[in-house]
């Protein structure tokens, strides 16, 4: 193999100083941080590799928007519509004496639950929006809720350019 660097080269058993700098320094993010400050923190370096050009645009907005529904997907709980259209959902399928891991039969699925479904997820989705736009995602928070089949676009393109070979449809929101 062909040395390309100066010096000798190192055998890949044997880490750089700068690697083990950074190895040591992830040890002491996962350690001292939570899960919220480790994503805070993702948000910022994200933020920075997609302002400063770092990565392709659709890239950009892939890490982004990915970090952001993560967080967002965390909060919903403390959405108060959310979390009352949750309980609705609950109190209709226990009085219809489904128990927790039981689905309805497709035939026989309430037009009341499918309705109380899509306000729950039109919620849901209200409340991602709320969050992007208090982290300072306006635009984000637009393309999600008025224009879908644009942030799925965007979102699966930038999710291409780390991961490669498209998701299954079934994984696309």
């Amino acid at each position: 193999m062909k040395n390309t660097r100066r010096g000798k080269p190192r055998s890949p058993e044997m880490p750089s100083e700068v690697e083990d700098e950074l190895r040591q320094l992830t040890r002491h993010l996962a350690e001292d941080l939570d899960d919220a400050g480790l994503d805070a923190q993702l948000l910022v370096a994200f933020r920075e590799a997609r302002d400063t050009g770092t990565v392709p645009a659709d890239a950009g907005f892939f890490l982004v928007a990915h970090i952001l529904l993560a967080m967002a997907d965390e909060a919903l709980a403390a959405d108060a519509r959310v979390r009352a259209l949750s309980g609705e959902l609950e109190a209709l399928e226990r009085d219809a004496g489904l128990r927790e891991d039981e689905f309805w039969a497709p035939d026989e699925i309430p037009e009341e639950w499918e309705a109380l479904v899509l306000e729950y997820e039109t919620a849901c989705d209200e409340a991602r929006a709320a969050f992007f736009r208090d982290a300072g995602e306006e635009m984000m928070a637009e393309v999600f809720l008025h224009d879908r089949n644009t942030f799925i676009r965007q979102f699966e393109s930038g999710r291409r350019f780390f991961h490669g070979l498209p998701m299954l449809p079934s994984y696309v929101n």
